[in-house]
């Protein structure tokens, strides 16, 4: 049963853990108020019996893993005036403080594209009218993309770095950490500048953590850098150490003020989390999740689970599987294995992993993985929620999942976030694909039917349900009007506040172009999901995708998508079908590719999406966890490496 509180005017979803003849026993609860008056059941909005007033026993977690999530008050087509009115008010505001914080920067003064825009201001008197400031930000300022950006950002790589050729350079003062990207639409991941807004305001830092959480929270954070930045003076003394690393490190780091890694750190845990914190800096993925897993192992009583990417949480669950006797041993034992990539820290990893006979025949008596149904909750009997991106192209790997976390485990999402910019967060607790516009950037909309220039933009309040669009921030980290090449499709508007509600569709620059077609990225998801829905509900036994990609493939004429798909089960007895009825679910997205030759279907061997994350990281020197195959492979090398791991063509 799914219950949310009343007991402030502000709802939020729990969770109900025991309940017996529609009386609560116990409940799990995201909400900062501590005691309970009231609760509806989700479903039938109807009052619900209480056995004893509910003490808060979980907070809010993070807005990485976004656990707090505010249950929705619907979903409308239209909006009314007054939602409009505040809508724009509350864009314009932040719009007016990004601008004026950042328009003295380095970026800001010099960059040809703002020109323009420098120049209007100027002659409006500056910054502080706010209508002519808006109106010279929306006619002046043009698109944007990164490599607008590179030539500042890689002042940083000078040696030495020195301060006054970095100080506000894209915002005010120095960034805290460097964000690197995982290079999924390329081949050289990017890196952007993130900045501690909050001390430099003097606000309150953001709390990644609850120490007092009774439950450690389980999740997937690689906060491992790749370097650190060293900063100078005139004098050549280092004024700030700047990480390189992925965004949710970064974070997680600011939150707790530990940006450089020391002996004393290292041996540290981390309060209110399931592993200690040299466990979150390991870069080698094997030796990430093998790890992870170990101490997740030793934990009987994890409720909440948070993995950056569906995928990585099957690639845990699998390390798990391969290497479950050794697991059982470790925490048997009290042992930490011998992993690649460790040996600096073992040491550390050791002090706070101890011998657990009685919990190693529990799990011995259990199985891996792969031996029952029903596991997940067999070995953690108090897990209630697993939260993750598993929208757009993580979609085809959700029956997997679910399959694993049974059905008493609430899969929830983690919301839509960029390396640059979160753009929205999860609006239904029961719709993982569906996001409601929510962000400290402003965002704007370039409809994907319309010229690709700034004059096309529309506002929140100015997109229509229907339409596809890809969105476009300005950001408090410097970033204006950069183009995220992301497409998102309108399915309504808050009811309460009138924000847009969104799907992600996909990324712009990925598409299979054949000469009487051109098929998007969102179109290949489409056609795979409809193949795997309908072998569900039919039963007909044909194919089962787990992941995929595509290539063009040209091995006869014309040319057409070819799939290089990655099985969840064993091919059915009509796999023979497979391949005309993806062609017909191609049809049905678009009746012009009904004009192309029928897709072709190659199966490459179990495992070979998971190897390729692997060898990506370690190839671009991008950290744990983020790594995501693109739908569409346009490097030849990337081709023919997936390509090489065919074992049938249907």
């Amino acid at each position: 049963m799914h219950v949310y509180c009343v007991s402030r005017a502000r709802r939020h979803l729990c969770v109900s853990e025991q309940h017996q003849n529609g009386v609560i026993r116990r409940v799990k609860c995201c909400c900062d108020w501590r005691l309970h008056s009231t609760l509806l059941d989700f479903r039938t909005q109807k009052s619900v019996p209480l056995a004893r007033p509910v003490t808060r026993r979980h907070t809010a977690i993070t807005r990485i893993i976004h656990l707090k999530m505010v249950v929705p008050q619907g979903v409308s087509t239209t909006r009314t005036p007054e939602q409009v009115a505040a809508l724009q008010e509350r864009t314009n505001l932040a719009l007016l403080d990004i601008v004026r914080d950042n328009f003295n920067t380095q970026y800001a003064s010099k960059a040809p594209s703002l020109a323009r825009f420098r120049d209007a201001v100027d002659a409006n008197g500056g910054t502080f009218n706010d209508d002519s400031l808006l109106a010279d930000f929306r006619s002046y300022v043009s698109l944007s993309t990164y490599d607008a950006y590179k030539p500042f950002v890689d002042k940083f790589n000078a040696r030495p770095c020195k301060e006054e050729d970095v100080k506000d350079l894209l915002s005010p003062g120095l960034p805290d950490f460097l964000a690197v990207s995982s290079a999924t639409s390329g081949a050289t991941p990017k890196v952007l500048l993130k900045y501690n807004h909050n001390a430099r305001l003097n606000r309150p830092p953001l709390r990644i953590l609850d120490p007092k959480n009774p439950d450690p929270l389980a999740a997937l954070i690689c906060t491992q850098y790749r370097e650190v930045r060293e900063i100078e003076d005139t004098s050549g003394q280092v004024v700030q150490r700047i990480p390189l690393c992925i965004v949710t490190g970064g974070v997680l780091r600011r939150s707790l003020g530990w940006y450089i890694d020391d002996e004393r750190r290292l041996s540290s845990p981390v309060a209110g989390y399931a592993v200690p914190w040299a466990a979150t800096t390991i870069g080698h993925l094997p030796s990430f999740l093998i790890i992870h897993a170990l101490f997740f192992l030793a934990h009987r009583d994890l409720d909440h689970f948070a993995v950056p990417f569906a995928t990585l949480f099957l690639d845990l669950i699998r390390h798990m599987d391969a290497q479950w006797p050794l697991l059982v041993a470790c925490v048997r034992d009290g042992t930490v294995p011998d992993l690649q990539g460790i040996d600096h820290i073992r040491a550390y990893l050791q002090k706070w992993f101890f011998s657990d006979p009685e919990r190693a025949a529990e799990l011995l008596d259990i199985g891996p993985p792969s031996s029952r149904e029903g596991w997940f909750t067999r070995v953690w009997p108090s897990a209630s929620m697993l939260s993750t991106v598993c929208s757009g192209q993580f979609a085809t790997i959700l029956p997997k999942v679910r399959s694993i976390v049974g059905p008493n485990v609430s899969l929830r999402s983690s919301g839509y976030r960029a390396s640059e910019a979160t753009i929205g967060l999860p609006h239904d607790p029961a719709k993982l694909d569906e996001f409601v516009l929510k962000s400290d950037s402003v965002i704007e909309f370039l409809d994907v039917s319309r010229d690709e220039t700034h004059q096309e933009l529309s506002q929140p309040w100015d997109v229509h349900v229907g339409r596809q669009y890809e969105p476009v921030v300005t950001t408090r980290d410097g970033l204006w009007r950069y183009r995220l090449g992301d497409v998102v499709s309108i399915v309504g508007f808050d009811a309460e506040s009138g924000a847009p509600i969104f799907k992600y569709s996909g990324r712009r620059s990925f598409a299979i172009r054949l000469a009487d077609a051109q098929i998007t990225d969102a179109q290949l998801l489409a056609a795979i999901q409809a193949l795997n829905d309908a072998d569900r509900q039919e039963d007909s036994d044909v194919i089962s995708v787990q992941e995929f990609t595509t290539v063009i493939d040209d091995r006869d004429v014309p040319p057409t998508v070819g799939f290089l798909v990655e099985l969840a089960e064993p091919l059915g007895s009509n796999a023979h079908q497979a391949r005309q009825r993806l062609f017909e679910a191609l049809v049905t997205t678009n009746a012009e590719h009904g004009q192309m030759r029928c897709p072709t279907i190659r199966i490459v061997e179990a495992g070979t999406f998971a190897k390729y994350r692997e060898r990506k990281g370690e190839f671009a020197n991008v950290v744990a966890g983020q790594i995501k195959v693109p739908l569409v492979l346009v490097q030849p090398e990337v081709q023919t490496w997936f390509l090489e791991r065919v074992v049938r063509e249907l």
